[in-house]
């Protein structure tokens, strides 16, 4: 990663990181894939990473309440995004894509008991504060989750908190998954964000120096203009990276 000096040109934000910061279903995914689609950055989204962490896991038959073995395999993760082209993003473990293996109701079921166990998340913090180490200084960074403007980059350049109405996201999210052809009624996703919530309410950081959006009338290209204004608002104009790759 240290062996290419910054390209301004290709990459516009190099030396920058952003953080994209919110509640559960408000749209913060969505939001930093699009920045980082338009400004060409690295990209990390923390939540994926404890649910590649959970897969491998349970990949290598380790029980994930067995607090030894997965700080293990917490600090020996090998990790990363990459850009597939035509605006997909991919997550690999260890070499392998795993991008669809994460998102299965298994793995939802067992990330979060990876996710609770504090020396756990400590391994993965110090992953993510040298993920950003690394690729901010080569073609700027960002990052989608919950804290990661207090506890991973506090010194981001660009900060964004998303949030919304209770009722709107809760609709967003039951559309999202009767698309997918997902069997589950409107009360019961409000029950399940009611739950999210609460359990999230201790790792749902809003900085003070972030902007916040709250994406409660906007739709994604809004949302996106908004998230652009913000971040020029800061830095000053910011020509997108160069169409392609």
């Amino acid at each position: 990663m240290s062996g290419f000096p910054a390209d301004k040109t290709r990459n516009p934000l190099a030396g920058v990181a952003l953080t994209v910061d919110g509640v559960y279903a408000s749209g913060k995914g969505t939001l930093a894939m699009a920045l980082a689609r338009r400004y060409r950055l690295k990209f990390l989204d923390t939540g994926a990473l404890y649910r590649a962490l959970a897969w491998w896991v349970l990949e290598q038959g380790v029980d994930v309440r067995d607090r030894e073995q997965v700080v293990r395999l917490a600090r020996a993760l090998e990790f990363d995004f990459h850009h597939k082209g035509n605006n997909v993003f991919g997550v690999w473990v260890h070499g392998r894509e795993v991008t669809d293996e994460i998102r299965t109701p298994l793995i939802s079921q067992n990330a979060p008991l990876v996710a609770t166990q504090p020396e756990v998340r400590q391994a993965l913090l110090d992953f993510q504060v040298n993920y950003g180490k690394a690729w901010k200084p080569l073609v700027g960074v960002i990052f989608d989750g919950r804290d990661t403007g207090a506890r991973i980059a506090p010194d981001a350049e660009v900060k964004i908190f998303l949030t919304a109405n209770p009722l709107v996201r809760a609709r967003r999210r039951w559309l999202e998954y009767t698309a997918r052809g997902k069997e589950i009624s409107l009360p019961e996703v409000e029950e399940e964000m009611r739950v999210r919530d609460a359990r999230d309410v201790d790792n749902t950081i809003q900085c003070p120096d972030a902007v916040v959006i709250d994406a409660s009338e906007l739709d994604v290209p809004g949302v996106l203009k908004a998230a652009i204004a913000a971040t020029e608002g800061k830095l000053g104009p910011v020509p997108p990276a160069p169409a392609g790759e």
